[in-house]
C-alpha cells in the first residue's frame, strides 16, 4: 500500500509547480494591465476627475471657456514670440491635453506673442547680391528689387524698406533699392 503514495508525490509536486506558473502568469499580467492602465491611459479614476482637454492653438478665450466648462481653472501663465502660432493662440498648456485632474485644478496657459521681430540690416553701399544675403541672414526675404537714382554706382544697395534698423517680423519681405549710377 506504499506504493500509492509514492507515485502520488511526484505528481503532487509537478501539479504544485504548475499552479504556482499558473498564479504567477496570472498576476504578471494583472500587474501588466493595471500598469497599462494607468500610466499609458490615464483615464479618470475617481468620480471628480477630469480629461484636460486639448486647447493649444485655440485663441485664449474660447481656450479659458473651454477648460472652465470641462471643470478647470485657466490661467496665463507665460507670453511668448511663437515663429508659427499667430498672437493670442496657446502655444503650450499644463497639465498636458489628456491627463487626468481633479476638477477645479489650474491649467497653466503660454500664450503667442507673434512671431518674433527682427532688425532690417544696414545694407547701404553694398552690392546687391551681399545686401540680399544680409537680409536673408536676419530672418527676413527680398522681395521687390528696385533701383532709384543716386551718387553711387550701379547695382550698390542705397536703402530698403522698411528702413534699416527698424523691426519686421520674422520671414517678412524687405524692398532693395540700388543706385542706378551717377549720370
Amino acid at each position: 500500500m506504499r506504493a500509492a503514495p509514492e507515485a502520488e508525490r511526484p505528481r503532487r509536486g509537478v501539479l504544485r509547480r504548475l499552479g504556482i506558473l499558473a498564479g504567477g502568469v496570472a498576476l504578471t499580467v494583472v500587474a501588466g494591465y493595471l500598469v497599462a492602465a494607468v500610466l499609458l491611459f490615464p483615464a479618470p479614476l475617481l468620480p471628480n476627475e477630469r480629461q484636460v482637454p486639448r486647447v493649444i492653438g485655440v485663441v485664449v478665450t474660447d481656450a479659458q471657456r473651454a477648460l472652465e466648462a470641462q471643470g478647470f481653472r485657466a490661467e496665463i501663465a507665460d507670453s511668448a514670440p511663437h515663429p508659427t502660432y499667430a498672437a493670442g493662440l496657446v502655444t503650450w498648456q499644463d497639465p498636458a491635453p489628456g491627463v487626468a485632474a481633479p476638477r477645479g485644478s489650474t491649467v497653466a496657459l503660454t500664450v503667442s506673442e507673434g512671431s518674433p521681430q527682427r532688425l532690417v540690416p544696414d545694407v547701404r553701399g553694398l552690392d546687391e547680391d551681399v545686401a540680399e544675403q544680409m537680409v536673408r541672414a536676419a530672418g527676413l526675404t527680398v522681395g521687390t528689387v528696385d533701383t532709384v537714382p543716386g551718387t553711387l554706382p550701379a547695382g550698390v544697395a542705397v536703402s530698403t524698406d522698411p528702413h534699416a534698423g527698424d523691426s519686421a517680423q520674422t520671414g517678412s519681405s524687405v524692398r532693395l533699392h540700388l543706385a542706378k549710377g551717377p549720370r
